[in-house]
């Protein structure tokens, strides 16, 4: 990853606050494509230009990754201001609360009752999706912006992770009973594996999770990274997301991640799982 200069003619185009969220940013190795691209939202098309000759930047030459912008302890999205909460730079894991209403999470969560059945996860020989003991849940899967609600939290995503909605699985939501758990995994795809590239075909390699928790539980139930000893306890509006992919695009396996067994209460979780390609 290119380092920050100090003579950076991008900075010529910025406010002192901006310079400061710039340096900020590239020092956390944030990719200057993602940077380029905010600056762009924002109307500085000519920093956004100067950011792509300070680092020579190829159009289309990769795709960024997703990410959240932290500079900021509140985020202006779509019906919502949430608040971030947490931030770890590497891996990338941001979490965010109040992302969704009470509201909200009683109707997805009604949403979801009316077409559970059991989860799956992604065989790495065949690519097929398979029940698993690992993975003891309930699902419900949606088409994207299958209904009203779904399409309004998949642009609030987007807006959060500065990340085309289209570029993204359909929205699941999940149900853990007392005892219900999700053993430790990776979401990204292995790429030495038939299953992987089998299900990169199409739209390529889960590049992010975003994860919102509907409801809380009494106990047990948190996502937990067994490599950065930290987890998350659910509670009802708060979103986590972090990347699964480094820089370079390969896996990273400090996003090795786990949801607990929920001792007391049950469980509702809704994920997105973010591709590098529209999916």
């Amino acid at each position: 990853m290119t380092q920050p200069t100090p003579n950076l003619t991008a900075l010529q185009h910025l406010s002192p606050e901006w310079q400061q969220w710039l340096l900020e940013n590239l020092a956390r190795q944030v990719p200057p494509e993602n940077l380029a691209k905010v600056l762009a939202e924002h109307g500085m098309s000519d920093a956004c230009q100067a950011l792509a000759d300070d680092f020579k930047l190829v159009p289309q030459a990769a795709q960024p990754r997703p990410f959240v912008d932290v500079s900021h302890n509140r985020l202006t999205l779509p019906n919502a201001s949430p608040q971030v909460i947490f931030a770890c730079d590497s891996p990338e894991v941001v979490v965010l609360d109040n992302f969704i209403t009470a509201e909200e999470c009683a109707q997805l969560i009604a949403l979801a009752e009316g077409k559970v059945e059991d989860a799956t996860v992604v065989d790495p020989a065949t690519g097929e999706f398979v029940k698993h003991q690992d993975r003891t849940s309930m699902n419900a899967a949606f088409a994207r912006a299958e209904h009203p609600l779904i399409a309004r939290l998949e642009a609030r995503i987007a807006a959060a992770i500065h990340w085309p909605a289209e570029n993204g699985e359909g929205m699941q939501v999940l149900r853990y009973r007392s005892g219900g758990e999700y053993k430790a995994h990776f979401d990204y795809f292995d790429t030495q594996s038939e299953g992987g590239r089998k299900n990169m075909q199409t739209g390529g390699q889960r590049v992010g999770t975003f994860l919102v928790y509907l409801c809380d539980v009494d106990a047990g139930g948190a996502t937990r990274f067994p490599a950065l000893n930290f987890e998350i306890r659910p509670k009802k509006g708060m979103a986590l997301f972090f990347a699964n992919t480094l820089p370079n695009g390969e896996g990273n396996p400090l996003t090795l991640h786990a949801g607990v067994p929920v001792v007391s209460g049950v469980k509702y979780l809704a994920s997105k799982w973010l591709r590098e390609k529209p999916y």
